[in-house]
């Protein structure tokens, strides 16, 4: 009796591994067919240039890695990507360059943008994984390739963004997309784990909602595709961004700052 008992669970997990597979994988192909829908937004806004260029001092050269979401995909003024609003709020000259590739997976990252970021630039923004978790890329695969990504921008300043919450997509139907913002969490625990790992990285929250806003009102901060953030969903994730990058060059808070390091 004892023997059956300590074996059944072993065939319960054998079991399960299989269906928590089955419905990952599931969730993954929901969220490809949703993103392949109807795309009012396709190619992302070219957001190199600089920013405050008529206000006192040296510019701050800040560089945006990652996916449509680190593009601003959704935006129709590029004045609205998060790139741009986060560099307004610095209220200093900012040099932004946008390498961001719509539709990119941390080995896209590796493959296309690293090797262009400038060495000299002061922060790299970086946010990549959505199209991770909605290809079928192993959690595993993710975060070493997170880590390479992070190792090799060593020792330049990274704001790196949380995952979004991808439950939030009006366009994938329950319960997948519940299903989606599970595994959604699941890579942005990896994500975190990495990212904890390197004194370089600071991490920023955009899957939190602001304050007060329900889901169902939180799904209004989306653009027409539904699936990215618009104009205002984008505001509040680049106050987030401008604040700690604000904090990474204010003398008495950051390693960072320029005074701190001669």
């Amino acid at each position: 009796m004892r023997a059956r008992a300590l074996v059944a669970p072993v065939g319960v997990v054998a079991t399960a591994a299989p269906a928590i597979s089955g419905l990952w994988a599931l969730c993954a192909w929901e969220a490809r067919r949703a993103r392949g829908g109807e795309r009012p937004y396709t190619e992302a806004l070219d957001g190199t240039a600089r920013i405050g260029g008529g206000l006192n001092g040296a510019p701050l050269r800040i560089t945006w890695i990652g996916d449509s979401l680190a593009a601003g995909l959704g935006c129709d003024d590029v004045a609205d990507t998060p790139a741009h609003l986060s560099a307004r709020l610095l209220e200093r000259p900012v040099d932004v360059t946008v390498l961001a590739v719509p539709g990119s997976k941390a080995s896209d990252v590796i493959a296309d943008q690293l090797d262009h970021v400038d060495p000299y630039t002061d922060v790299v923004v970086l946010c990549v994984g959505a199209n991770d978790v909605a290809n079928s890329v192993a959690r595993g695969v993710y975060a070493a390739q997170v880590n390479h990504i992070l190792t090799t921008l060593a020792p330049i300043p990274v704001v790196m963004l949380t995952l979004p919450d991808i439950s939030m997509a009006d366009r994938m139907a329950e319960p997948l997309r519940s299903l989606a913002g599970a595994r959604g969490r699941y890579f942005e625990a990896a994500r975190a784990k990495v990212a904890a790992r390197h004194a370089h990285v600071v991490s920023v929250d955009i899957a939190s909602r602001p304050a007060g806003l329900t889901r169902r009102a939180g799904r209004n901060l989306l653009c027409a595709d539904r699936f990215h953030p618009g104009a205002e969903g984008y505001r509040v994730w680049a106050e987030r961004v401008a604040t700690t990058c604000s904090e990474l060059f204010e003398p008495k808070q950051s390693k960072f700052h320029p005074s701190q390091l001669t």
